[in-house]
């Protein structure tokens, strides 16, 4: 069974989209993504000089018309793509509940594991958790092995604080192919960290997608004026703090401030970044404004 969201009509819609891709990559199997490898597909890439025992199909024979000179066409090849959908899995994404922020979040996974499945190209899910070792799922391909991927996300049991270069860097170390890398994450860490993680995706040539998830409740804190004790949800430590308007007015600015410099980051680094609040309806987050940002053709 498949979760809530994932209606036969937003599956079909999901089949209209391709993601897309700023890099070229070597692929091992036909498919719709550009290669820079020369190929026979029918993306034409250049011309050179003929050569003999070239073939002759591939004469432009309007270039020897208009210059008597032999030039042979070169296409590009076009490969299967490699996605890689890293999770965020640790505690921060069980705030305030499983269902209001790690649920949605694998629900953003889902979606565009299935897009990459219905291209008949290859999916893989991380879950980023500390301590190692983190779980990865095996390559999927094919409609058929969308229950694979919901089943390895319902698996997941979100705990701990996470590190993000050093469990980024589990996954990585096993990776052999290049290609496209959606990490999903609420990013709630600080600048050094979440820098030093994407850094590391971008040398190992990946083209990346950051999405970032947060609950109402982290945007918009639903506490009343007075003191409350805050745990933090990862390393337990508890502090005591006053709330009231001049707080809230303050904490909403610092978050603000906070993605602004996520998104400054990603923008200046070539890296695809959308912030989805976890209470707005994901065919609206996936149709509107995933397309917005590029990360589809």
């Amino acid at each position: 069974m498949l979760p809530e969201p994932f209606t036969p009509r937003f599956l079909t819609q999901l089949e209209t989209l391709r993601l897309h891709t700023r890099k070229e990559f070597l692929g091992g199997h036909p498919g719709s993504y550009s290669s820079p490898r020369r190929g026979t597909s029918l993306e034409f890439a250049d011309y050179r000089r003929y050569s003999p025992g070239d073939d002759l199909r591939y004469l432009d024979w309007g270039i020897y018309a208009r210059s008597d000179r032999l030039y042979i066409k070169l296409f590009r090849e076009e490969v299967d793509l490699f996605a890689y959908v890293f999770i965020d899995a640790s505690a921060s994404m069980l705030f305030p509940s499983r269902a209001e922020k790690f649920l949605p979040a694998s629900h953003v996974a889902l979606a565009l594991a299935y897009v990459v499945l219905a291209n008949h190209d290859r999916v893989k899910l991380h879950l980023l958790q500390e301590p190692p070792p983190s779980s990865a799922s095996p390559f999927y391909r094919g409609r058929r092995r969308m229950t694979d991927c919901v089943e390895f996300a319902a698996s997941a049991r979100p705990a701990g604080q996470l590190d993000l270069a050093p469990a980024l860097g589990e996954h990585l170390k096993r990776l052999r192919r290049p290609g496209k890398a959606i990490l999903i994450s609420d990013f709630l860490m600080p600048a050094p960290s979440y820098q030093r993680g994407l850094n590391l995706l971008r040398g190992f040539n990946l083209d990346i997608v950051a999405i970032q998830v947060l609950s109402r409740q982290e945007v918009d804190p639903p506490f009343s004026n007075g003191n409350l004790a805050l745990v933090d949800s990862e390393s337990q430590a508890e502090c005591q703090y006053r709330w009231d308007e001049a707080a809230r007015r303050n904490y909403q600015a610092r978050l603000a401030h906070h993605n602004s410099e996520i998104r400054s980051f990603c923008h200046q680094s070539g890296i695809h970044y959308s912030l989805y609040v976890t209470d707005r309806d994901l065919a609206d987050f996936v149709f509107a404004t995933l397309p917005a940002i590029g990360l589809f053709k």
